[in-house]
Order: structure tokens, then C-alpha cells, then sequence
């Protein structure tokens, strides 16, 4: 019914269309920027986030800085040798503790340090109890005593409104520094936020090519290149990709509109978007190719029948891409978020403009060929080329004039349409060759299932940015060198009774326990009640006396003030902290993992506590990852089988479809594996976009072999591919050619994308082409086959005979 309202309005659909997307465009104006690594890599409303929310509203903010009690700016330099001091004024900016400003590592810098150094007599790991573990790169130790070590690592703590000033300059400056026996590697507080801008604007020129090829060979796919300039169909094929560009404008206004904010990882979608919509484009064009010739039957006969079979094929893939987006909008990472809403809406606009723009140029193409038209010129032809080389005509005058109405679609197809899909067909009629492609997809699961199985998790802050950043080479100096220690707060939340033995055991249990754990330093405890009670000022008579001689020991004992909150209106402690320390984990899983273990001890207290440290809102991502990425691709997988059901319910094609999304994602997951891709926020995006284009190539080839009509499974599965191989082909190599440029970017962002679409696309044009045909040959189902009316009169003549015959 739409093809047949469509053939009737082309022009009005076509303009109104056009228009909307540009007014839509338009909401451009209003697009706002997000970026932060935490914000837009760390999970929404995690138990770190919320934690960290209560503490700053305890614990303010004091005078004095102490690097293990609360966050501030810095600018970090490592030093190493070069076999394997840096001195700048920055007191105006300086966070400051008694006065001097704080700078993590300055003992080393100091006279006693020296002496001890010159007698070989540093102790280690403490340091006149001073934690310097930390400090060091690949430290050596012997007896307690330091030994060696190659580097060191100052950090210059900042606290000021000028800090962000400061910074710039620092970053300035210090490349400058000159040295002698040793080279620097150097940070700041917002070094990754500013690099991982620079480093996605850096790749303009790969994007650039990226999508001029795949436009490109989209154009070429679809010319026939036969001199035929009636049937010719190139600029049909520009009119596609200019419909798909149209819906990245309109996406992009609409989801400014409604206040999404753009990031800079959705910058990848419109490659997506291209991509999705050259698939349309040959779908539709392979159902109008396949209509009945145009010398036989209406445009509008021609345009109602590829809606009913291209028109459906691509309305199942589009729901499935954009559900599996709307799955990933509710993602607790906002740069999965984000980049859903964004993707998903263009998935929409996108669909729309191939059944609205694309498809009424269709219709004017077709009414064009039935006129007998130029297709540049529009100039009525009425000669074919035989008759006009009889006249005398030859070359380009030829090609001008020449042409007539296809007869069939091999009038229409392209080489790059008609050859590929052969190639197949020829595959398909050898049980030899089939076998042969059974056996590699077995070779290929089981590769898949390795990869799995050693996949790792987590994000290394490197990859992020290009090799020649200054925060690449300071960020493997810091992960191959220095220890990686957290410092922890086990934090009361509640008023408790500090004089009572009760609450004291208490406390002090739940700080052994913790440091029973493997990954926790037993030697490491900042304790102001310990502290306290080895004072001379220590009284428990009562509360009231015991805050009171506390107030006296905070005042004497600074290290120590701003552990302890105190209500003047009760007396009371509100609250309290206590400080631990891990050993070295450089691994973000065991992180991630320590972080929860150290969660579950102080939920098992008896008095309300909660542990925090300030890498713990980075550490979320390491335990959210996974589960939250099964559950976001498991219900987009069940999702789209529903979908499959409702557009195609035939139960093998059902099976087929949702076991052949299974192999491919499973395809995905372990190869990323082997390409050096661990699951983190970022390749989570891409796994969400991997589901919707997972299912789009198996279903246009098993709703292509719903639809032929054969009576042997041979024949179906020829005839599917004839009309679904060649579009399938071509949309796959179109991508597959612009996002092997993508291997050549900078941004780890852009490389990961172009390989995780490589994956995606390369496994669903195997499964389509080769692996779903090979399964279709053999259990396909058939139509029942109906049987003609002399043959049910021979038949029941048969039967009856049959019956009135004597045993």
C-alpha cells in the first residue's frame, strides 16, 4: 500500500523530506560538548561516586593538604636514568601543608636523605615514617634497606584558582628542561581530557578518506558501465548515500535538541550510518531489479513489489539495529549512553530516508526508464546502441544517445553485483566445498572460544592517546616502573561511643581483617585513635572527657585533625577514618576486585562503615564492565530473535538467525582477543553497535530464501543468493574498504572502532554468504508442494481402486 501511495507522490515525499531533515539540522546550533575521562568512562551513580558525595560533605576541606585525605590538581614528573630535579616557583598555586607547599617525594630532596643515601642506609619501604615504596622506579630492596632503583617520581600538588593557568604553562615549560644523566616523562590533572581531544581531531584525514571511499565504491557498485543510458543507475546510487548523509544532519540536530550531549567518541557513528545505509541502497535496488520487467508491468507494480520484499528485509534490520541501540541507551556508562541515543536516532532517520527520499528517487527513476530517458540528460531516447551504430553514431556520442529499458537484472547489475554472487552460487553446488566451509567455522569457534577465555578487561590510560604524546610515554614509564599503591579511608558514617571498648574492638577488627587480605600492606596504618590512646593526653572515663582530651591531641597532632568530625553541641563524633594501603596490583581486574573484597569487610561490621579512595571512581569500570556489558548485548540479543519472529516466523530461520548472531558475537568477543582489544567502556560501545549488525546480513539472506519459491532447497538457495549475494557483498566490502583505512588512525578510539566493524562485518558476510547458504542446503525449509487438479483426480482414482479391492 505505501509502494503504491509512494508511486503516486514521489516529488511531494521527496521535497517534504528533504526539508524536514534540514530544518532538523538545524538544532546543530544548540549541540553542547561532553568530555572527562570520569564522567564519561566511569559508571552513572556508582558506590564510588556516592560514597565520595558523602565524605565531601563530612570531611571539609582543611588549610592543611595531605595527599592520602582528599583529591587536587598536580603536575607529576617521573625521572629515570638514561642507561636504564626539575625546580619551578609555583607557591602561589601550591596545595600547602604547615605553611609549605606539598610535593610528593621532596624527601628525597632533603639533607638526611642524601647522608643516608652516601652511607647506602635508606630504609625501605618506610623512610623516617615516611612511605617511599611509591616513590621509586623498579626499586630493589635488601634487609629492609633500599638497594637500587632507576627513577623517581615527584608530584607537585595544586590548590587554586590559578591552578588550571599554572598547568598550561607548566606543560610549556617543562620540555624544555635540561638534563644530563637522566630523561622526564611528566603529567598533569587534565592531560588525558585534552590529549584524547587532540588526539580524535589529529585523524580528520583518515576519517575524511574513510568516507569518501566508501561513497565512492557505493557509486561505482551501482553503474552498470554498459553504455546503456537508459538502465544506468549511478546517480540512483548517489541519491542512497546522499539520503544517509541527510540523516547524520537531521540525527545530529534532533539529538542537540533534545539536550544530549555530543562526545567525542560518537564522532565514529556516521561511518556506521554510511554503512547501514548502502546496505539499504542495494537491498532496494536488488528488489526493484528483481520486479517484473518494466516492458510487462507498472512503475507502480514494480515499486509495491520491492516494498513487500527489499522494504521488509530492510525494515527487519533497521528495528534490530535501533533496538539494540535502545538496549544500549540505558547503559550506566554515559559514553555508552550517549553514544546510543545519538546512533540509535540516526538508525531511525536513517531507515525513514531510504523508505521517503531514496525510495521516491526510485520511483523517478522508474518513470524515467518507462519514458525511455536519459538518465543525466532526461532527453526522450528511442534507439538502442545496435541501431544507432548503424546510423553512424561511435564513442562518447554513443554512449550519450544509446540505451533501452532493462529486460531483466542482469541488464542492471553491476560487475561488482553480478560476479561475487556467481562465485558463490558455483561454491553452493559442491558437497565437497560445503564441507570444506563446515570445518573452517568449526576451526573458526574454536578460536573464538579461546580468545573468550583470555580476554582481558580493563583500559590502558596509554592506548588512549597517539605515541608520540607526552602522556603515552608518562603514562608506561608510571605502569612499567613505579608500584601502583592505593591509599584506602575506612570511614564511620555514624555517631558512635569512641571511649567504649566495644566500639574500639570493633574498629580495630575490621582494620586486621582488611589487612589480612593478600593485596593490602600490614605494615601501612594511619590511625588517630591508636594514636591517641599511646598519647599521654589519653582519657575514657566518658565521652565528654575523651572528646575533649581529642580536641587537645588534634591540636598538638595535625596529621590527624581532620580525621575526626566532631558535633560541639553534644559532644559527639559524627565520624571518623582510618587509613590503609595496598601493595603494587598493576592489574585494573585485580583492582577492581581488591576494591569490592575491601567493600565486603566493611559491610560485614557492626557499626556502619563504608571504605573509598579516590582511584576507586575508576575502578568501578573495572567490576561494571562485564556484567554490565552481558546484560546489555543478552537483552538486545533477546530482543532481536522477538523481532525475527514476528518479521520472519518460520521456526528454522528463527534458529538459524539467532544461532548464527551467537557464533558471530561470539566471533567478535574472542577475536578482540587476538587484535589486542581488552572490554572496556570504550569496546562496549562498539559490542552494542556489533549486536544490531550482527543479525542484518543473516537476515536479508534467510528473508531472501523465505521469499524465492522452489521446490528443491538447491534451487532456493540459488535464488536467494541472486537476489541477496551481490547487495550483501558490496554493502559488506564498502565498509569493510572504509575501515581498513581507520588501521592507519592515531586515536585508539578510531582504531578500535575500525577493527571491532571489521570483525563484525567480515564474520557476517562469512555467515551469510557462505556458512547460512551451506546450513539452508541442507535443512532448509520447503513449501509444501501443491498439487495440480489432474493430479488429485488421478490420485483419488488411485485411492478409491485401492480400497475396493479384495484383501
Amino acid at each position: 500500500m505505501y509502494g503504491k501511495f509512494l508511486e503516486r507522490h514521489p516529488v511531494k515525499i521527496l521535497v517534504i523530506s528533504i526539508t524536514v531533515n534540514c530544518l532538523l539540522g538545524l538544532g546543530m546550533l544548540r549541540l553542547e560538548v561532553e568530555s572527562g575521562a570520569e564522567r564519561l568512562y566511569t559508571p552513572v551513580n556508582s558506590q564510588a561516586s556516592k560514597d565520595r558525595s558523602f565524605l565531601e560533605d563530612i570531611y571539609p576541606s582543611s588549610s592543611e593538604f595531605y595527599a592520602h585525605k582528599e583529591t587536587a590538581d598536580f603536575a607529576e614528573v617521573l625521572i629515570l636514568t638514561k642507561d636504564r630535579e626539575l625546580v619551578y616557583k609555583f607557591s602561589d598555586v601550591c596545595a600547602k601543608q604547615s605553611s609549605a607547599c606539598v610535593v610528593s617525594g621532596d624527601i628525597v630532596l632533603s639533607s638526611e636523605f642524601k647522608q643516608m643515601m652516601l652511607a647506602n642506609n635508606i630504609t625501605y619501604p618506610e623512610f623516617n615514617q615516611t612511605s617511599i615504596s611509591s616513590l621509586f622506579a623498579s626499586p630493589t630492596a635488601s634487609n629492609g634497606v633500599l638497594t637500587s632503583a632507576i627513577g623517581l617520581k615527584l608530584t607537585y600538588y595544586l590548590r587554586s584558582s590559578y591552578s588550571e593557568q599554572w598547568e598550561k604553562e607548566f606543560v610549556k615549560t617543562i620540555p624544555n628542561a635540561v638534563v644530563n644523566i637522566s630523561e622526564l616523562a611528566y603529567s598533569y590533572s587534565d592531560a588525558l581530557d585534552n590529549e584524547l581531544e587532540e588526539n580524535i581531531g589529529g585523524d580528520i584525514l583518515f576519517y575524511s578518506l574513510t568516507m569518501t571511499f566508501m561513497m565512492t565504491y557505493a557509486c561505482i557498485a551501482t553503474s552498470r558501465l554498459n553504455g546503456n543510458c537508459i538502465a544506468d543507475r549511478s546517480l540512483l546510487g548517489q541519491a542512497g548515500v546522499l539520503a544517509a548523509v541527510l540523516s547524520i544532519l537531521s540525527s545530529f540536530g534532533f539529538v542537540s535538541l533534545i539536550g544530549v550531549k555530543f562526545m567525542s567518541i560518537v564522532g565514529v557513528m556516521p561511518f556506521l550510518i554510511i554503512g547501514i545505509g548502502i546496505d539499504d541502497v542495494f537491498i532496494l535496488m536488488s528488489g526493484i531489479a528483481d520486479a517484473e520487467s518494466i516492458e510487462k508491468s507498472s512503475v507502480s507494480d514494480r515499486i509495491s513489489f520491492m516494498m513487500r520484499t527489499s522494504g521488509i528485509a530492510i525494515t527487519i534490520t533497521s528495528i534490530t539495529d535501533f533496538l539494540a541501540f535502545s538496549i544500549g541507551a540505558s547503559s550506566v556508562f554515559i559514553s555508552v549512553r550517549n553514544f546510543c541515543i545519538y546512533t540509535g536516532v540516526a538508525v531511525l532517520f536513517c531507515y525513514i530516508n531510504q523508505i521517503t527520499i531514496f525510495s521516491s528517487c526510485i520511483v523517478i527513476n522508474e518513470k524515467r526508464i518507462k519514458d525511455n530517458r536519459h538518465c543525466v540528460a532526461c532527453w526522450t531516447r528511442t534507439k538502442d546502441k545496435e541501431s544507432l551504430q548503424m546510423d553512424g553514431k561511435t564513442g562518447c556520442s554513443l554512449y550519450a544517445c544509446a540505451g533501452y529499458p532493462p529486460k531483466d537484472r542482469s541488464d542492471v547489475d553491476s560487475p561488482l553485483e553480478k560476479y561475487p554472487k556467481r562465485l558463490i552460487q558455483f561454491v553452493m553446488k559442491y558437497l565437497v566445498l560445503k564441507i570444506a566451509i563446515l570445518v573452517i567455522f568449526a576451526i573458526y569457534l574454536g578460536f573464538s572460544v579461546y580468545g573468550v577465555v583470555h580476554l582481558d578487561q580493563g583500559l590502558s590510560l596509554q592506548n588512549l592517546v597517539t605515541e608520540d604524546s607526552f602522556f603515552y610515554k608518562y603514562s608506561m614509564w608510571r605502569e612499567n616502573y613505579f608500584r601502583s599503591e592505593v591509599v584506602m579511608s575506612f570511614n564511620v558514617k555514624t555517631t558512635q561511643t569512641y571511649s567504649s571498648s566495644w566500639t574500639q574492638g570493633v574498629i580495630a577488627s575490621i582494620l586486621t581483617t582488611a589487612k589480612q587480605d593478600k593485596d593490602i600492606d600490614p605494615s601501612f596504618e594511619l590511625n588517630w585513635l591508636t594514636a591517641f590512646k599511646q598519647s599521654a593526653l589519653y582519657v575514657d572515663t566518658s565521652e565528654s572527657a575523651f572528646i575533649t582530651a581529642l580536641q587537645t591531641f588534634l591540636t598538638n597532632v595535625p596529621l590527624y585533625a581532620s580525621d575526626v568530625v566532631i558535633d560541639s553541641s553534644g559532644p559527639s563524633i559524627t565520624s571518623s577514618r582510618f587509613y590503609l594501603k595496598t601493595n603494587n596490583i598493576p592489574s585494573t581486574y585485580d583492582q577492581g576486585q581488591m576494591m569490592l573484597r575491601m567493600r565486603e569487610v566493611t559491610a560485614n561490621s557492626a557499626i556502619p562503615m563504608i571504605v573509598y579512595s579516590p582511584p576507586f571512581i575508576f575502578f568501578e569500570q573495572f567490576v561494571e564492565i562485564l556484567p554490565s556489558t552481558l546484560q546489555t548485548v543478552g537483552i538486545a540479543i533477546v530482543v532481536i530473535i522477538i523481532v525475527t519472529i514476528l518479521f520472519m516466523p518460520h521456526p528454522t530461520l528463527i534458529i538459524i538467525v539467532g544461532v548464527t548472531l551467537f557464533t558471530i558475537l561470539l566471533g567478535v568477543f574472542g577475536f578482540m582477543f587476538f587484535w589486542d582489544i581488552s572490554l572496556s567502556s570504550i569496546s562496549m560501545i562498539h559490542l552494542v553497535m556489533t549486536v544490531g549488525f550482527s543479525v542484518d546480513f543473516s537476515a536479508h539472506i534467510c528473508h531472501a530464501y523465505l521469499a524465492v519459491d522452489a521446490d528443491d532447497r538447491a534451487t532456493k538457495v540459488d535464488l536467494s543468493l541472486d537476489r541477496s549475494g551481490g547487495p550483501i557483498f558490496n554493502a559488506a566490502f564498502s565498509t569493510l574498504l572504509g575501515v581498513s583505512i581507520l588501521g592507519f588512525a592515531n586515536s585508539y578510539i578510531f582504531k578500535t572502532f575500525g577493527k571491532m566493524m571489521f570483525l563484525v562485518i567480515f564474520f557476517g558476510l562469512a555467515h551469510s554468504v557462505l556458512l547460512i547458504p551451506t546450513v539452508l542446503s541442507f535443512i532448509g525449509p520447503l513449501k509444501a508442494r501443491k498439487v495440480k487438479p489432474d493430479e488429485k483426480a488421478q490420485l483419488e482414482r488411485e485411492n478409491s481402486k485401492s480400497s475396493s479391492s479384495p484383501i
